[in-house]
């Protein structure tokens, strides 16, 4: 990534900021600044839940690249394959609380990006409907984030969540959670204990993903109408990398599309 492109986000008036920008990441009701510079020689650890997963590997990377330290928190680690000096891959499963015990100590921000299945569930698991691993397994990291005092949150959770739901063109909110009623309401129940948590919680709604390499081609809003269009992880998780900085995105639920 080029110097001028790491950026974070602050509020301006919605009618300034209607076009596409480089990397990402935003238009509408936000734009990106340059990002505030880190201290030679500090390096800050952050951990992935969901790491192993097809948004997680590429948070994972993208992570890596911004020159963070990263645990990777995951219940099988032979499902990452990645390997890099900065990177420590754990062992732990967010719905057995006790696996998570002083994992985060150490670590200044969570990024999480749980799944509706369990990550490196069998077969039997995988076909079990709704298993609220959003909900319950946020919960358990949020206690963990409190025993390890860490502060900074960014959860990925999907558009027609909470208020976008509202904001989907064609009545694809009302649509989604009517086709995906137990995945819709384990991240509704997922994003109300984020909001009533005491972390500095940001959350980024993607609308249908693509697997397409990211190219920057994504806009991101509290208000932003969505629809058919899709989003490339790739995309998806360099900007919920560089959120984790953003002091504006604090307690703001964001869609991106």
């Amino acid at each position: 990534m080029r110097a001028h492109d790491a950026r974070t986000l602050r509020a301006i008036r919605p009618s300034l900021v209607r076009r596409r920008l480089p990397l990402a990441m935003a238009t509408l009701s936000y734009h990106f600044d340059t990002a505030p510079a880190r201290l030679p020689g500090h390096a800050r650890r952050i951990a992935i839940f969901g790491a192993s997963g097809a948004t997680g590997s590429y948070a994972v990377r993208h992570a890596l690249a911004a020159g963070y330290h990263v645990s990777a928190i995951v219940r099988d680690p032979q499902r990452l394959a990645l390997r890099h000096p900065a990177l420590r891959i754990v062992q732990g499963d967010v719905m057995q609380p006790l696996t998570l015990m002083g994992v985060l100590d150490g670590h200044e921000a969570v990024l999480c990006l749980l799944g509706t299945k369990p990550e490196g569930a069998d077969a039997r698991t995988r076909r079990q409907p709704g298993v609220p691993v959003c909900s319950q397994g946020t919960a358990n990291v949020l206690a963990a984030m409190r025993r390890s005092g860490v502060k900074r949150l960014v959860v990925l959770s999907s558009a027609g969540v909470g208020e976008s739901r509202a904001t989907g063109r064609f009545g694809m909110g009302r649509l989604v959670h009517a086709v995906l009623r137990d995945v819709m309401d384990d991240k509704e129940r997922q994003e109300s204990l984020v909001r009533g948590s005491d972390t500095r919680w940001t959350i980024l709604r993607p609308c249908r993903f693509n697997q397409h390499a990211g190219n920057g081609d994504i806009e991101v809003g509290e208000d932003l109408r969505w629809g058919l269009s899709t989003v490339s992880r790739d995309d998806v998780a360099q900007l919920l990398v560089q959120l984790i900085d953003d002091r504006s995105s604090v307690g703001k639920a964001l869609t991106a599309a």
